[in-house]
């Protein structure tokens, strides 16, 4: 209860009481957040995404201000927060405006000639508007990349075609692999909106382009299905694993799997990083590998922080990325 700790500490009242009150009220906003799925009515998930956004922001300007506390007066650190609350809000808001370029540079010898990759993930058209995609298409044309490869979440509503339609003006082939709000949504036809703008869609299922593998992998809710897809899949195209392989999947669970398989770069997003601190911490409890390059002998990971933003259209403590990746070879 931010806004409670806020007037405790103005009024230079004990706001230890009020904290107590916030931890046994964390079940309600996740009964919230839990009926955001389940709500027909946009106008009502706008409303909830909006509180559970700023009450984040509010959270961490109130825990600025209760350990100000220690040190100033009440009423002088309860004027500060509000004013953190202020400029943390300005920064989450600008932060999930920018797109921020994170430059891979991979080396391999089963690469033949440079290529360059563009990864974006977790756009979210939806609770993104149509123009937030252009933005991010005219970014990727900048690039000039041999290829864009999403990883997911490329939309979390049923949104039609002609929003989608930046992505048939790309002049390099595209290639997709679905995420968990596609799985939310009408999900074949989702994936007809997404392919008839000219994107290769990869479900269960790979291709070979510049010399290159790419694989992709459904979405799947248990790790355990989405393992049995991958290895079917690698068995069945096992005539190009002297191929350097990419694999698309949406989480960065089956990272593991895929060294096993010897897949050379899987690509991965959905974490956000939490999008809003400090729901990163939460998120290190459910994945091992949240954000960033990690590497394992010759394979490599790297999960991206999402594109775009879901829900709160606020980013504070992480930010939006666009993936350029450079192949060389070794």
């Amino acid at each position: 209860m931010p806004p409670a700790t806020f007037l405790a500490l103005l009024e230079g009242l004990p706001f230890y009481a009020w904290w107590f009150i916030s931890l046994l009220l964390i079940p309600l906003s996740g009964m919230l957040l839990v009926s955001v799925f389940r709500a027909k009515h946009r106008s009502y998930r706008w409303w909830v995404f909006q509180y559970l956004g700023v009450s984040s922001i509010g959270f961490s300007a109130a825990l600025a201000g209760a350990i100000l506390s220690l040190f100033v007066e009440q009423t002088t650190a309860g004027q500060t927060a509000i004013v953190l609350f202020f400029v943390f809000y300005a920064i989450a808001f600008r932060a999930a405006h920018r797109i921020h370029l994170v430059p891979l540079e991979i080396s391999s010898a089963k690469i033949t000639k440079p290529l360059r990759l563009v990864q974006i993930s977790d756009v979210h058209v939806g609770s993104r508007k149509p123009a937030f995609l252009e933005k991010v298409i005219k970014l990727v044309e900048v690039q000039e990349p041999d290829m864009l490869l999403i990883t997911g979440d490329l939309i979390d509503e049923d949104v039609p075609a002609q929003s989608l339609l930046p992505l048939a003006s790309l002049k390099c082939p595209v290639f997709y692999c679905s995420g968990n709000h596609e799985r939310y949504v009408d999900y074949p036809k989702a994936l007809e909106n997404i392919a008839s703008q000219g994107v290769t869609v990869l479900s269960d299922s790979a291709t070979v382009f510049n010399g290159l593998q790419v694989l992709g992998i459904e979405d799947r809710e248990h790790i355990g299905q989405a393992r049995d897809a991958l290895n079917k899949l690698c068995a069945s195209n096992s005539a190009v694993r002297e191929s350097f392989r990419i694999l698309l999947y949406h989480q960065p669970d089956l990272w593991a799997d895929a060294v096993d398989q010897g897949i050379d770069l899987t690509l991965s997003g959905h974490t956000h990083k939490g999008q809003i601190w400090p729901f990163g911490w939460v998120v290190r409890t459910r994945y091992k590998h949240v954000a960033g390059h990690f590497r394992s002998a010759l394979c490599h990971l790297f999960v991206s922080q999402g594109t775009g933003t879901w829900g709160p259209i606020l980013r504070f403590g992480t930010r939006c990325e666009m993936t350029v990746i450079e192949l060389r070879p070794e």
